[in-house]
């Protein structure tokens, strides 16, 4: 998630698969990006950056695999964090000079385009690999570490393919997963994109809620509006159940019950210490 030049707020495939895992925590970091709340406390999770590394290296072999099997045709798109600062320019120069790179690239029908980067004013994303089909369109790839296919991965490659459509650039029907098993899995864009649509058309509802409220110095979410869903494990979360002496904290509650109790009246652990009807 970025904050552009003119105020924009531009998203990217990450912000999808972070409110996906908990819309509350994505909140939390947009108004912290909009400069309505305070920073929040980032999750320690060292099996996170070990996959992260090992993801790369699974990215760089499958990169070298796609070099051999199209004769080196290769376009190599350097990030936008990547590139060399240079006076006067910011991210969204290097952003624009990805997007630069990509579109010539791709025009020139390059067997292979990786880290391929799009920008449409709201929406950056950089696709693993884009790959030529010799029967006229490209087709995306999005290389993952896991063992099987996830929806957030699903949902970026759709993200991916619609950038394509926009740039109308001809894609292929079909996505492709490089898993970590070394299997390659196909799937139709068309069992995809309608999943993609729904979740995006949230997230920027999201966005607009929070960027107006923000221009109409509302402050901060509140936790007890229950406006937007929760994980309930993340930090984000765990300060919130702790500041309002949340019912979460029930060893094993679900959520409906959680809400069948609070529809009583009782909205603490001091509530529930003290309740004596029948629920």
């Amino acid at each position: 998630m970025k904050i552009s030049p003119e105020g924009v707020v531009v998203l990217a495939a990450s912000d999808m698969t972070h409110a996906l895992r908990c819309e509350w925590s994505f909140v939390r970091y947009l108004e912290w990006e909009l400069g309505v709340g305070p920073e929040p406390q980032a999750e320690d999770d060292p099996m996170a950056d070990i996959a992260s590394i090992l993801g790369n290296q699974h990215e760089l072999v499958l990169l070298e695999k796609l070099r051999r099997d199209h004769g080196g045709d290769v376009a190599e798109i350097t990030a936008p964090w990547d590139r060399e600062s240079e006076p006067g320019k910011g991210y969204f120069d290097h952003l624009a000079d990805a997007v630069t790179e990509t579109r010539r690239a791709l025009d020139e029908r390059t067997r292979v385009v990786f880290q391929a980067a799009f920008f449409d004013g709201s929406f950056q994303g950089f696709a693993d690999f884009l790959v030529w089909n010799e029967q006229g369109f490209y087709e995306v790839y999005d290389s993952k570490l896991a063992r099987s296919a996830k929806v957030p991965a699903l949902l970026q490659l759709a993200a991916y393919a619609e950038q394509l459509n926009a740039m109308g650039v001809p894609v292929g029907d079909t996505v492709y997963l490089m898993l970590g098993t070394g299997e390659t899995v196909d799937f139709s864009l068309a069992d995809i994109s309608p999943a993609f649509g729904l979740r995006s058309r949230r997230l920027r509802q999201v966005v607009n809620q929070r960027t107006q409220a923000s221009a109409a110095k509302n402050g901060p979410a509140r936790w007890t509006d229950g406006e937007y869903a929760f994980c309930g494990e993340c930090p984000s979360c765990d300060q919130e159940i702790r500041a309002h002496d949340d019912l979460l904290q029930i060893a094993g509650i679900r959520r409906d019950q959680r809400a069948k109790i609070m529809d009583h009246g009782v909205l603490t652990m001091e509530d529930f210490a003290r309740f004596e009807g029948p629920i």
